[in-house]
């Protein structure tokens, strides 16, 4: 992906999806900006920044890439029309650094924290999203299985509502959020070592594969 498709901003959107500690849905969607020098593709290793950050886990995601420029969007068949298509997207975290950080710009926006890939998926043969399952594998085991559905402002509600605070550009990247881990609430299997092989599938989307060096 990061070979012939160049992310203009990347908006990342953070308490999207239920989660053990809370079910209720937060007044807005909660987006923070992802370092375009993030992204790598599909297949490409992510060096893990070890002497930056220890506790580094995986966030399987769906991400929605625009198309066409636009503002003021007001429902979904609008947002449909500006979406370029769908991918698969690691939302790499630094917990470490997430916990210590008044916002998550670096915790989020290290070398390699944005895989992305392997295609995009245009709006006319994206899969009913109640059929998109997001399935998280670290190693074989997996971690992550949820709908997207599942998010509380799904992907064109999100492209909507973020036209409505800002003008949206044809390169931009929305990450739709992450489900809870496998069992809820523990993301034990999440973080990631030397080694590691992570693979996020969404059905009818793709899958992506990124092995994990030190």
């Amino acid at each position: 992906m990061s070979g012939s498709f160049g992310p203009r901003t990347i908006w990342g959107t953070g308490g999207n999806f239920p989660t053990l500690e809370s079910s209720t849905p937060p007044p807005r969607p909660q987006l923070f900006v992802k370092n375009t020098h993030s992204v790598i593709g599909d297949g490409e290793p992510l060096h893990l920044p070890l002497d930056v950050a220890q506790r580094i886990v995986c966030e399987g995601e769906l991400a929605i890439v625009i198309g066409t420029g636009c503002r003021h969007l007001t429902s979904t068949d609008d947002a449909r029309n500006v979406i370029a298509g769908y991918t698969v997207a690691n939302d790499v975290t630094a917990r470490d650094l997430q916990d210590v950080d008044a916002h998550w710009s670096r915790a989020k926006g290290l070398d390699g924290f944005c895989p992305l890939g392997a295609g995009l998926v245009a709006p006319a043969d994206a899969p009913d999203w109640d059929d998109a399952i997001i399935r998280t594998r670290v190693d074989g085991e997996t971690i992550q299985h949820t709908p997207v559905s599942a998010a509380y402002a799904g992907p064109e509600a999100l492209v909507v509502w973020a036209s409505q605070q800002f003008t949206l550009h044809p390169g931009d990247v929305f990450l739709l959020g992450t489900p809870d881990y496998l069992p809820p609430g523990r993301e034990d299997g999440a973080v990631l070592r030397p080694g590691s092989v992570v693979e996020i599938d969404i059905a009818g989307i793709g899958t992506l594969r990124t092995p994990v060096r030190g």
